[in-house]
């Protein structure tokens, strides 16, 4: 099992969400079970929908791409937490926002893509509540890789209740 609460893995559980714990050889090819303060929440508020992506900085371009391919239309949501937004999560938004090139966008959009345009995104992003958290956790190099801009080809998607790589299936 895969997860955490406000950032701590809970007890009975094999690894934390980190990246750079989540690797191949540590996880590749196992079915996992995933729980976790935020994203659990909101695929579950959204598994109604005909397609659900999870993107982030990391992913950006191979969502856009993705979206650009397969779908007319899409709802953008950065998950945030209970409190509210997170600055992370729209700079996220803002940068799948960016690889989708389209004029027609909400105003929540371009506030996401405002951010991510900006010069000092990061530093804002290190100013704000999620990484001062990690932060204390000693979580330094997840806020780095996690900042990494178009990484990763992988486009995670909710497909029966399981969270696979839709890239491999077209």
């Amino acid at each position: 099992m895969v997860g955490e609460r406000n950032g701590i893995m809970p007890k009975g559980f094999d690894c934390n969400i980190s990246p750079l714990d989540m690797t191949r050889e540590r996880i590749g090819g196992k079915t996992i079970l995933y729980s976790s303060s935020n994203l659990t929440r909101i695929l579950g508020k959204l598994k109604a929908r005909t397609r659900i992506l999870v993107g982030g900085i990391n992913n950006a371009k191979a969502v856009g791409e993705y979206l650009k391919l397969h779908c007319d239309e899409a709802m953008i949501v950065a998950c945030g937490t209970v409190q509210g937004p997170t600055i992370e999560d729209l700079a996220g938004a803002g940068a799948i926002v960016d690889c989708l090139a389209t004029e027609e966008l909400t105003d929540d959009a371009l506030v996401a893509l405002g951010l991510y345009r900006s010069p000092y995104w990061r530093h804002l992003i290190g100013r704000g509540r999620i990484a001062e958290r990690l932060c204390s956790l000693g979580y330094q190099r997840d806020i780095e890789f996690c900042l990494s801009p178009n990484i990763s080809s992988v486009v995670p998607g909710l497909v029966n209740n399981r969270i696979i790589d839709l890239n491999a299936r077209t």
